[in-house]
């Protein structure tokens, strides 16, 4: 779902001039540095991040909110990450800065290499992503530093955050679906299309994508379909029983929402299109759905459902691995598939996504290819690149385009 948040811990919000140095130079006298202007960089992470692990590597994901609050423009240099005890984490420069770093307000590619440019009152969104080495212990917290440079002078600047706690609390539950050849599309990574969705409600953004993933089946052929692919009926995932992945009460349901037609196969070379049931609303963006209340402040949403498959109603207690729907084509899909996600309130869009680990699954492999336009655009060949043997996986959340096979 391409289109497709209650603060989950606390906000740290500040103004960075409470701690700067110039680098390169010795710290002028006190009464001196007083005389300074600040630094009218804004600094935000809404969301302290939680650690997960994928492919059995320890792994934080988080966004930071940049605002220059100043009429000049200000070039962010680098980005440093460490732990509690000052242990580096991450260190961003240079051109890695163009990956990190989103401009909302501004058209895709449009900074031209120059992402670490941030205009004057311009606000841009650092997407952070730290894969912690292996042997290396989990933090507890972050402290981050900012080196910037303003655009009518030659020194840099370092800016000093306040202390970001780190969350260790990461449900287990059981996987959504059963069976071999699952691949997890716009699964977790610091580039997919889920992550990188950010959407505002209330005057806060929500990243209720943040962990998202597509679930999609692959058939031997490396399609996802057989025969025409303009039959619903004709892709592989179409149909699959959706499994409660813990015990939960149901707190919304929906139905009623007619499937979508995928795209056909082109017959004048124009691309084929995906013809939308009905319009996208907020109130049919996720299609026939059910979410559940899994307790503590967790909810898991299970999104374009097949329309008069849904087996609960509001209010029913469920189980583990019970079946509570048929997969299928509603609502903002292009062909059949599942969207997946824990969130911290009930709303597809309105909530921060959390992350979480299956109890076991096995990695059969990554894909590669286009799996970026397969759910909203003409399905695509894609080449599965298999592992000699599947490798059994216990406490992970599949990462974007595994290969992986539900089977005990």
């Amino acid at each position: 779902m391409r289109a497709l948040a209650k603060i989950i811990a606390a906000t740290c919000l500040l103004f960075c001039p409470l701690a700067w140095t110039q680098t390169g130079k010795p710290p002028a006298p006190s009464h001196a540095q007083a005389q300074k202007p600040p630094i009218p960089l804004q600094i935000r992470i809404p969301t302290p991040p939680t650690t997960f692990r994928g492919d059995t590597q320890w792994r934080l994901c988080y966004e930071i909110y940049l605002t220059n609050l100043s009429s000049a423009a200000w070039t962010l240099q680098r980005i440093d990450v460490k732990n509690e005890n000052g242990g580096p984490l991450l260190s961003v420069q240079g051109k890695e800065l163009d990956g990190v770093l989103s401009h909302p307000a501004l058209p895709p590619d449009s900074k031209g290499g120059r992402a670490a440019d941030i205009a004057p009152g311009e606000a841009v969104i650092a997407y952070m992503w730290i894969d912690l080495a292996k042997g290396v212990s989990i933090p507890t917290q972050l402290q981050h530093q900012f080196v910037i440079k303003n655009s009518g002078d030659k020194n840099n600047y370092e800016v000093d955050a306040p202390v970001t706690v780190v969350s260790n609390k990461l449900p287990q539950i059981v996987p959504p679906l059963s069976g071999k050849n699952w691949i997890a599309i716009s699964a977790p990574s610091n580039s997919s299309v889920h992550r990188r969705s950010v959407q505002v409600f209330d005057g806060t953004p929500r990243s209720a994508q943040r962990y998202a993933i597509d679930w999609v089946r692959l058939g031997n052929s490396g399609k996802t379909y057989h025969n025409d692919r303009g039959n619903n009926r004709n892709y592989y995932s179409y149909g699959a029983e959706v499994l409660a992945v813990a015990d939960a009460v149901v707190v919304d349901v929906k139905d009623g929402i007619p499937e979508n037609t995928p795209p056909g196969d082109s017959k004048d070379g124009t691309p084929p299109e995906v013809k939308l049931a009905v319009d996208m609303t907020m109130e049919t963006v996720g299609g026939n759905h059910v979410t559940l209340d899994l307790g503590r402040g967790v909810y898991a949403i299970y999104a374009h459902l097949q329309p008069g498959s849904i087996r609960v109603k509001l209010g029913d207690k469920v189980a583990t691995g019970q079946v509570i729907a048929l997969l299928g084509n509603s609502g903002h899909a292009g062909e059949p598939h599942l969207h997946f996600q824990l969130m911290d309130r009930n709303s597809l869009l309105n909530s921060n996504g959390l992350p979480y680990c299956f109890s076991v699954f096995k990695l059969a492999g990554r894909i590669s290819g286009d799996s970026e336009g397969q759910l909203t655009e003409a399905p695509m060949n894609l080449k599965a690149n298999r592992l000699p043997a599947p490798e059994v996986h216990h406490g992970d959340i599949p990462l974007e385009n595994e290969l992986v096979d539900f089977e005990p």
